[in-house]
């Protein structure tokens, strides 16, 4: 019996920890590493909308949501936290980015695709991703 007990509690605690190794907050050094040079689309859970972004190797980015079209810049705090900023606003949205398997969450939005090695994003009214498809 009690062999019994040690087992399932062995059993619950590794599955505790392939959850926990899926789902991590990107430090500074991730977050350089994962986020710069990606196309990424989404879901905003809140708003139940879909978006994209695609960020350059030197963090230039082009944003898109409900219909909207911004170009902005990202920058990666000492923190880990990623800051966006679309001139002309001078405010910046920053997020605790956290890996969830082979995608990302930025507070509300979430990551369905990510696409890698991207080099240049194109101009603002260039298509540069189409929601849902694969790369």
């Amino acid at each position: 019996m009690r062999r019994g007990m040690s087992l399932i509690v062995l059993l619950v605690v590794s599955a505790a920890g392939i959850a926990t190794a899926q789902t991590a907050r990107l430090t500074a050094e991730e977050a350089r590493r994962e986020l710069y040079g990606v196309e990424l689309a989404g879901v905003n859970e809140i708003a139940d909308d879909q978006w994209s972004e695609c960020i350059e190797p030197g963090g230039r980015t082009v944003y898109r949501r409900g219909g909207r079209v911004q170009e902005g810049r990202l920058e990666i705090r000492p923190d880990g936290q990623a800051c966006f900023n679309y001139p002309p606003d001078t405010y910046e949205s920053c997020f605790a980015v956290t890996r969830e398997g082979e995608n990302y969450r930025f507070n509300d939005f979430i990551t369905r695709t990510v696409r890698r090695n991207v080099q240049d994003c194109g101009a603002v009214n260039d298509a540069f991703v189409r929601l849902g498809a694969s790369s």
